[in-house]
């Protein structure tokens, strides 16, 4: 198991860019579901207004 976890030793560099890789998909993640819910809120938002202003009476 050591000699796995060793890596012919290279463990440095392939424990290290898994680290790298681990540390950007989750700023990948966390970013894309911030966005995800301002665009969410902001279409709520549209909606709503959108909702209002076919309510209101129409002058012809």
């Amino acid at each position: 198991m050591v000699e796995f976890l060793n890596m012919g030793g290279y463990a440095v560099f392939v424990w290290g860019s898994y680290a790298i890789a681990l540390g950007l998909v989750s700023i990948l993640y966390i970013k894309s579901t911030r966005e995800l819910s301002k665009l969410e809120s902001k279409l709520v938002k549209k909606t709503t207004r959108s909702e209002e202003v076919q309510s209101l009476p129409q002058e012809i």
